[in-house]
């Protein structure tokens, strides 16, 4: 099992920067107003093979009165609770602060082992800065820059050092990432605590609840497999970025949908509009990233004419999002969890498909066919296919050898696109066709 990591600390003294550092990544945003981290957030990462699950979270502070602030106590406790080592991290700039004496004595209650962290001391010549923060009682204290890298790795080692060693070389099943992605207020946060069966996400009725892309591990009874849940930051249509925060929102879920190996869209069943200007946007957005893709309309609990209702969606989909049309298309309720099992089974039909392979021979058979079924033709000059073969999975790329490149026209890619899909399925995923001159 992986060893748990908690980040604590009051707002600001850098516990998303030092997330960031330890797994190598810019997961959690990081900015200069207190607040920004909200929910807990979760990577796993591996140091000397020994495997990690590091936890950030929000700026521990009694004066936060803000409609926010329960939840997100709540989260801390819950992350300190499940944790087996905290990083309480302190700012040796500002220096030591009465919150910082208030912390050292919840996180001394819970029993667990504890570094103290010294931030923001740059060099070696800084660190008579970090020498009051012994006052605050702890053994093991490392001095370090989270922002510059300064003795970070000496802190893993520290951490290594109470660890207990098993051996994780063993390879292991790969964990699926499926994220979940939709303009604000669709129930993102309400799908991933339904699944996870953990209040997870802080829900509210208020837009941009979420700002993080947020990660949950979970286990499925049914596959018996274990997945990555990423919740993320409700996006807007572009000219509807009004500040910093949403900006950098936006960049986050950018980022985390190129980590994910799946994604689902998720719409509003309750709205008339369900497919609107940000599902397409975000649609275009999922195809420009070959991530295979799951439709699910939430809210379906609260439609009274189920049988019309998803007609309309379906056709609202086909003609909105043409270019997506091999998308998987489900109807689920988070509030209820009618269908939510369906997530998972979708999830695994979808990822065979996008790393399918197909046999040679019954490719050159179903290309043949669809040269005789219709050959194209143009200015008096016909398009020859001498060669084709598929060169990758994850997603499926196929390569035609043709006569001449500037021949090719878009109807007729989809043509080929079509005969692929009819033949060998490739349902829920995009697929890549490159042609070049023979």
């Amino acid at each position: 099992m992986p060893t748990k990591l908690v980040i604590v600390g009051r707002p600001n003294v850098g516990k998303s920067t030092l997330f960031n550092r330890l797994v190598g990544k810019r997961k959690a945003l990081v900015y200069r107003d207190p607040g920004t981290t909200r929910d807990r957030n979760n990577c796993e990462f591996i140091w000397k093979n020994r495997k990690f699950i590091v936890t950030d979270t929000a700026g521990w502070s009694d004066s936060d009165v803000s409609i926010f602030s329960k939840e997100m106590l709540k989260q801390l406790n819950i992350a300190i609770e499940e944790s087996d080592i905290i990083l309480f991290v302190v700012d040796a700039k500002s220096g030591i602060n009465l919150m910082d004496f208030c912390i050292a004595n919840k996180v001394r209650s819970s029993h667990k082992e504890v570094f103290l962290i010294v931030n923001k001391i740059d060099t070696q010549m800084q660190e008579v800065r970090g020498y009051e923060f012994y006052e605050l009682g702890f053994d093991r204290v490392v001095f370090i820059s989270a922002d510059h890298g300064r003795n970070i790795y000496y802190l893993l080692d520290k951490i290594c050092g109470i660890v207990k060693y098993n051996n994780q070389n063993k390879e292991t099943e790969k964990i699926l990432k499926i994220i979940f992605v939709g303009k604000p207020n669709v129930g993102k946060s309400l799908l991933v605590n339904s699944i996870s069966k953990k209040e997870r996400s802080i829900v509210h009725d208020i837009s941009g609840t979420t700002r993080d892309s947020i990660s949950v591990n979970v286990y499925d009874n049914n596959s018996g497999k274990e997945y990555i849940l990423i919740d993320t930051a409700g996006i807007h249509r572009g000219n509807k970025v009004v500040d910093d925060m949403e900006y950098l929102s936006a960049l986050s879920t950018n980022y985390a949908i190129d980590d994910a190996d799946i994604a689902i869209l998720v719409a509003d069943a309750s709205s008339c509009n369900g497919i609107g200007e940000i599902e397409v946007k975000i649609s275009r957005l999922l195809l420009g990233k070959k991530k295979p893709t799951v439709v699910a309309f939430n809210k379906w609990d609260l439609i009274k004419n189920k049988e019309e209702a998803m007609k309309h969606f379906i056709s609202q989909f086909k003609k909105k999002i043409k270019f997506m049309d091999w998308a998987n298309i489900i109807f689920i309720s988070a509030k209820t969890g009618q269908r939510l099992n369906k997530i998972f089974y979708e999830v695994e039909s979808i990822f065979k498909q996008y790393s399918k392979e197909v046999n040679q021979e019954k490719l050159n058979e179903v290309i043949k066919n669809a040269l005789i079924r219709k050959q194209y033709t143009t200015k008096g000059k016909i398009l020859k296919l001498k060669k084709y073969i598929q060169i990758s999975s994850k997603p499926p790329v196929f390569v035609f050898s043709v006569n001449d490149i500037k021949l090719i026209h878009f109807s007729y890619v989809r043509f080929l696109e079509n005969c692929l899909r009819e033949n060998f399925g490739f349902f829920g995923t995009p697929i890549i066709l490159k042609f070049r001159k023979y």
